[in-house]
């Protein structure tokens, strides 16, 4: 862990926890119990503090996402448009549980408070690329080319 540290960039500003999160996150792709009972003395922060800053920030993981990353969009115009049906079909297809990392650990799901295409709704992205006026079916078809089935 100490390499970690010295690693730190300058502007990540290393007393700022929120840079430090994200920081280790971007490098590891999730936030582990062992970093933060780890960080928690080096920065004179109790764990459960820690963690409980770190749950707060949607932005945080505490699993590692999958090799193929969805991201739903849970901002109001999706919403309304029965974003949380497809929510439930995506999981359901990847067998993934309360919207987590599969079993595989091939995909995982991540809900968005907006992805700033409120008029395309509701929308989804696989690994960056960008699905709008989604449906149950149109899901359907997507994620068949990314499962195979």
């Amino acid at each position: 862990m100490d390499s970690f540290f010295k690693k730190i960039p300058d502007r990540v500003q290393k007393h700022n926890l929120l840079n430090i999160l994200q920081y280790y996150q971007d490098e590891f792709g999730y936030i582990d119990q062992k970093f933060i009972e780890e960080l928690s003395p080096r920065i004179g922060i109790p764990a459960g503090k820690i963690y409980g800053i770190t749950s707060f920030y949607n932005q945080f993981r505490f699993i590692p996402k999958g090799e193929i990353h969805i991201k739903v969009c849970n901002g109001a115009a999706c919403h309304v448009n029965s974003e949380t049906d497809l929510i439930s079909e995506i999981s359901q297809l990847l067998k993934s549980k309360d919207k987590g990392t599969s079993p595989d650990g091939r995909f995982s799901l991540e809900v968005i408070q907006c992805m700033g295409a409120c008029a395309s709704g509701p929308v989804m992205s696989i690994n960056d690329n960008f699905f709008t006026n989604i449906n149950i079916e149109s899901v359907k078809k997507i994620l068949s080319e990314y499962t195979g089935k």
